[in-house]
């Protein structure tokens, strides 16, 4: 099997990170087991977004709701690293954004709504 990669593309805490790009393992018809640091956690397919390559952009998660990991001032959106999955807050709209995780610079997806149906019904 081609090694994909996913992410949620719903607003659920199942203990990944929203706007994070996971590795898969497996693939059934009806679930994705996904390597999650080392540890493998199946979920269903429905609930994720598949992408053949890992993507090489920044992730807006423009509100992730009923997460308690996130600091409040950070409730009206952050940025995912696709690199290592750092979340850090963007200054303004920058185009390009450097990782204080990894230090690896990518473009931000600006243009990429990521769970906007779910933040825009809130």
């Amino acid at each position: 099997m081609p090694t994909l990669w996913a992410r949620l593309r719903e607003d659920v805490d199942c203990g990944l990170r929203r706007g994070a790009w996971y590795q898969t393992v497996a693939r059934g018809w009806t679930e994705v087991v996904l390597d999650v640091h080392g540890q493998r956690r199946s979920l269903p397919l429905r609930s994720l977004e598949i992408a053949a390559t890992r993507p090489n952009h920044w992730t807006i998660v423009a509100r992730a709701r009923n997460s308690a990991v996130i600091p409040e001032r950070w409730s009206r959106g952050y940025a995912v690293c696709p690199c290592c999955s750092y979340r850090q807050l963007p200054m303004g709209r920058p185009g390009r954004l450097r990782c204080d995780g990894c230090h690896d610079v990518f473009d931000v997806a600006w243009d990429q709504p990521y769970l906007r149906a779910v933040a825009d019904s809130n």
